[in-house]
């Protein structure tokens, strides 16, 4: 684990995140207020990302392997975009479990599995919600709160006759590049 050159100690970047919220692989554009955790040792430029300014990782570490420096319980939410599809996800959802206070909230944006941003090269995982409603280790974790769809663009452009004739949620599990990313929000279990 390595700190960010702007916090001295661990205890000043737990101080000024009250109540504690991570960011998980945030690369360069971390949310305001969040803790940020990446592991961006020797990686390149993160496309549309500038190394600029505090919206980089506030902690270097691989959230696939190692464990994150945070009490038991202390965590309020966990929070990931476009990061779940990269990782070895029974440890990332172990420390997530175990950082998070009772009731804390895991929220994750991913891209949907069946669309081109779903299939990208480098994913480990490809997810829709039937990962999440069915997957027994995320499932004694946590409690699967809600699920919303963004629309892709190339739905968006077919005609609105079509779109209304098909409807989204048939199109989103049978067709190519309708859906273009789940937003997935769960609760911990005790």
């Amino acid at each position: 684990m390595e700190l960010a050159p702007r916090w001295p100690s661990l205890d000043d970047l737990i101080a000024a995140h009250q109540p504690l919220r991570l960011d998980l692989g945030c690369g360069w554009v971390k949310e305001p207020g969040y803790v940020g955790l990446d592991d961006l040792r020797g990686v390149g430029g993160l496309e549309g990302q500038s190394p600029a300014g505090d919206r980089g990782p506030d902690l270097l570490l691989d959230l696939n392997a190692d464990a994150w420096p945070f009490p038991d319980g202390s965590v309020a939410e966990v929070r990931s975009r476009h990061f779940l599809e990269h990782s070895l996800l029974d440890h990332v959802f172990a420390e997530a479990h175990r950082v998070l206070q009772p009731g804390g909230r895991f929220v994750a944006i991913v891209p949907y599995a069946n669309s081109a941003d779903g299939m990208a090269p480098g994913h480990n995982v490809f997810l829709t919600e039937r990962f999440f409603e069915h997957n027994p280790f995320f499932r004694e974790h946590f409690t699967l709160d809600r699920v919303t769809y963004r629309q892709s663009d190339e739905w968006e452009r077919w005609p609105r006759v079509l779109r209304r004739l098909i409807p989204f949620d048939w199109a989103r599990t049978h067709l190519y590049n309708v859906c273009k990313e789940m937003r997935v929000e769960a609760v911990r279990k005790s």
